[in-house]
């Protein structure tokens, strides 16, 4: 078992690396890594990290970007952290404009379409305890059962990370909002990630919807990608068949992950468990023919 998609403390986890490794360990997990939003501080923290993990941990960032109209994610794994702190530095907006840009597009957006909040929702948001604005003013017009009538699916409604795939962050949406002018764009930041001399990755592919493949298929087909995130809890079978057999016919590399967050997204359990006989870890290569991340 393995796992290169976790979030700790330090972005929108509810664990430190600590807990996290432990937890690893625990279960018997060989590879991991901690992929924290737009930032690899985590990294900086570990100390003697051999003591919690027996495993081999591989560096990983989860990194925004704007691309094609939309929000997307793009995974980093492998760099020097060094490299991308510095790197970093000067990327993003700072974290209090663009977490504030999106509080008020989306609240102005909800208030358009005839949600009710409280009066003092805007000035209540700790951007220390929600990491995202989404997230907060998700929670707060959930407060008001009548609101329910203007989300147009029930997942949406109790998910704050399927509303903001499925709706502020697709075009044409009444709930969309755009961020061109807050965040980097894909080629930037896979710019970034290859100069810190790591490996770029398109995680939960399929997150986004009607756009999914469009956007994957221009990531893969202008050279931009080094794998996909073949294993995620969402997948069907058959999406998890589609990328590993996009991976091999474009030699791109595979990895997996659960996008642990701890108590934050319980329904998700960290480690990904591949089907029996289908991958070698030792010899870096899948008997599907896909190459493996470690």
């Amino acid at each position: 078992m393995f796992d290169l998609h976790i979030h700790s403390d330090l972005s929108d986890g509810a664990d430190d690396w600590k807990t996290i490794l432990q937890q690893a360990e625990a279960l018997g997990l060989r590879c991991v890594s901690i992929t924290d939003h737009d930032n690899c501080e985590v990294y900086a923290q570990m100390e003697q990290p051999e003591r919690y993990f027996s495993g081999r941990i591989v560096t990983g960032i989860e990194m925004q970007a704007w691309h094609q109209g939309i929000s997307i994610e793009i995974l980093g794994y492998g760099f020097d952290v060094e490299k991308m702190r510095g790197l970093l530095d000067g990327l993003y907006l700072p974290f209090e404009v663009i977490r504030g840009e999106e509080l008020r597009r989306l609240h102005a957006n909800s208030v358009a379409l005839g949600m009710r909040f409280a009066p003092d929702v805007m000035q209540r948001y700790d951007p220390e305890q929600y990491f995202y604005a989404t997230e907060y003013l998700h929670v707060e017009m959930r407060k008001f059962p009548e609101n329910r009538a203007l989300v147009p699916d029930a997942e949406s409604w109790e998910r704050e990370h399927v509303f903001f795939k499925r709706h502020t962050s697709r075009p044409g949406d009444p709930y969309y909002v755009d961020e061109s002018d807050l965040l980097p764009g894909a080629d930037r930041v896979i710019e970034v990630i290859r100069a810190a001399g790591g490996l770029v990755f398109m995680p939960h592919v399929f997150g986004y919807g009607e756009r999914a493949l469009d956007v994957l298929h221009g990531l893969a087909d202008a050279g931009l990608l080094d794998g996909v995130e073949c294993y995620y809890p969402s997948f069907t079978a058959e999406q998890t068949v589609y990328l590993l057999d996009f991976c091999k016919e474009r030699d791109l590399l595979i990895s997996g992950g659960s996008d642990w967050h701890g108590a934050n997204r319980p329904e998700n359990k960290m480690g990904v468990d591949a089907p029996v006989g289908q991958w070698t870890v030792g010899s870096g290569q899948s008997r599907c023919g896909g190459k493996i991340l470690f």
